[in-house]
């Protein structure tokens, strides 16, 4: 049910190169504001509880993870949780923080890269349209 592991790219001594354009600033510290001009009580909360938090703790500001064509991951997958009433989840495989897996209601269904972009958002490396599809493919392979 699952596809071959994915990693992703790292560097010649196995960093990445925004890691080392990143290294010298203070933590917390960012080059740009994504919320300077953005009224927060317009985000949906779960939004808005992660910026905060974030900010409370002294981080870079949250930046959502997104799909390869910029679609919040968070929404596609409360979507697919409503739809089809079961719980979705990237995590990494078995302890290896490089390589990553979707599961659903805990079982592993495939593997999917993931990158941090320049502007600090993690890009699961699939479009949200065919994440979807694949989520549902397999929830409804294995519905009796």
């Amino acid at each position: 049910m699952g596809e071959e592991e994915t990693r992703r790219d790292v560097g010649e001594e196995g960093r990445r190169p925004e890691i080392d354009r990143l290294e010298a600033n203070d933590p917390g510290t960012d080059p740009e504001d994504p919320y300077a001009d953005v009224d927060l009580d317009g985000l949906p909360a779960w939004w808005r509880r992660a910026v905060r938090e974030f900010d409370d703790h002294g981080l870079r500001p949250y930046r959502p993870p997104r799909f390869a064509d910029g679609t919040p991951a968070h929404e596609v997958v409360s979507d697919l949780e409503t739809d089809l009433g079961v719980d979705v989840a990237f995590r990494s495989v078995g302890g290896d923080h490089d390589t990553w897996g979707v599961y659903v209601d805990g079982t592993r269904i495939r593997g999917i890269g993931r990158h941090r972009s320049p502007s600090g958002y993690t890009v699961y490396e699939t479009t949200a349209d065919e994440f979807d599809s694949h989520v549902r493919d397999c929830v409804d392979a294995t519905d009796p």
